[in-house]
């Protein structure tokens, strides 16, 4: 009987082994247009507002494969130029495939290239030319740091770098980085402290976003960079994420069009709404 018991303690204590050694998944942010690493079945709503100008913008992204996916992303801008009320808008499709993929080390790195096309009226300030351009994207968890660091698990860290240039016309380029920090609260709860953060908090991820934009070759658009910093607090799960934040200049270029910004995000993964929707031709 002794030794019944001992071998049932020896295998309770084995089996949590086990269950920590094989933490449950998280879930990133990703940035205000709802674009990261991962290849998903996501629809988002996205938009800023700040004292000379505001933005709405919708993204669509449909799996084909389980390494690939289209996307089409529509952003429509009011602002002021000159003390005139201007507008643009245009059309973005992109091809998302995954490079590297090592979910031992929670690390994603993907392509993501793209062609936008111009939608609004030229004489009220939209863009004339279409651009071709890509995006290079990662994501790092940071569950296999060892037990004496548990507690840095939940943290997270993606961005992006980008380059887009015009297709005709003058030549333009664009170039752009985004580099995101963020703590799971959920991860922490199932993985780390077990039951420790309230029901009501589980979902909450705050996050911190540094973002960089500067055009290279302009021929009126300031060739100076551009640096903003957006604190937000965002709450998802596997279906549902909003996302709210403010967005500061860090410096004068950043600042032209206002100093801070309200920027806001809702998204929804529809196959978790409506499983058929995640079909996939490609395997």
């Amino acid at each position: 009987m002794k030794s019944l018991i001992v071998f049932g303690i020896a295998s309770l204590l084995l089996c949590s082994t086990i269950a920590r050694a094989e933490p449950l998944g998280r879930t990133f942010v990703g940035d205000f247009i709802g674009n990261d690493a991962t290849t998903e079945n996501y629809l988002s709503i996205a938009g800023d507002y700040d004292r000379s100008e505001n933005s709405e913008s919708l993204y669509l992204e449909k799996t084909i494969s389980p390494n690939s996916s289209f996307s089409i992303f529509i952003g429509y801008q009011r602002f002021e130029q000159e003390e005139e009320s201007t507008s643009s808008s245009n059309f973005e499709l992109a091809y998302k495939r995954v490079l590297i993929r090592i979910p031992s080390h929670e690390f994603v790195f993907t392509i993501n290239p793209g062609l936008e096309l111009p939608l609004g009226n030229r004489s009220a300030g939209s863009e004339s030319h279409a651009r071709a351009g890509f995006d290079l994207l990662f994501q790092k968890g940071f569950g296999e740091l060892p037990d004496f660091l548990r507690i840095l698990r939940p943290f997270g860290v993606e961005g992006d770098w980008g380059w887009q240039s015009k297709v005709t016309g003058a030549r333009d380029d664009l170039t752009t980085a985004d580099l995101e920090l963020e703590y799971s609260l959920h991860y922490l709860d199932q993985n780390v402290a077990v039951g420790a953060v309230p029901r009501a908090l589980r979902d909450i991820t705050p996050n911190l976003d540094f973002d960089y934009a500067q055009y290279l070759s302009a021929h009126r658009n300031s060739s100076q960079p551009n640096f903003d910093l957006t604190p937000a607090i965002a709450w998802l799960n596997a279906t549902y994420e909003v996302n709210l934040g403010v967005q500061v200049a860090v410096n004068r270029a950043a600042s032209g069009s206002g100093a801070v910004a309200f920027v806001w995000l809702l998204g929804v993964s529809f196959d978790q709404l409506v499983p058929a929707l995640g079909w996939m031709p490609f395997h």
